[in-house]
């Protein structure tokens, strides 16, 4: 193995940061990106109640490349025997329709796809809805 996975440490959200953004680019969705490097911090170490946990893939000296190297599942099943040890009943993930790489990612390591198995949908309340509801301004 080429790779060790930790904990992430606060002074690597920056390069959390870094690949937070390019997984948007990569997802067609930079917009969606409100954080910064700072605000990382704070969300997942500045508080005794964090609001993420984050792993941590850290390439060996003598690893050359990212590519097919085993790092996702490495991260995968280390997510997973961390569910296992919280008594998590199951780890639910959220995939662009258009991701098939990441898909087939998943259902080859034995995840149910929700949306063809149970027809699932995900709603997402945004900030100006999320307000409206708070304040009983929610009918139309």
């Amino acid at each position: 193995m080429d790779y060790i996975i930790r904990d992430a440490k606060p002074e690597d959200c920056v390069e959390i940061m870094r690949l937070i953004t390019e997984l948007a680019e990569y997802e067609k969705l930079p917009e969606q990106v409100q954080l910064d490097a700072e605000g990382l911090r704070e969300d997942g170490f500045g508080t005794t109640n964090p609001f993420y946990k984050c792993l941590v893939a850290e390439l060996t000296s003598g690893h050359k490349t990212k590519e097919a190297k085993g790092i996702g599942h490495g991260l995968l099943q280390k997510i997973a025997k961390i569910a296992v040890e919280q008594k998590c009943k199951y780890l639910q993930l959220v995939v662009l329709d258009w991701n098939k790489l990441a898909t087939e990612f998943y259902i080859r390591r034995g995840c149910t796809d929700l949306t063809t198995k149970e027809g699932w949908s995900l709603f997402r309340f945004e900030l100006d809805a999320l307000n409206k509801l708070a304040e009983g301004d929610d009918r139309n």
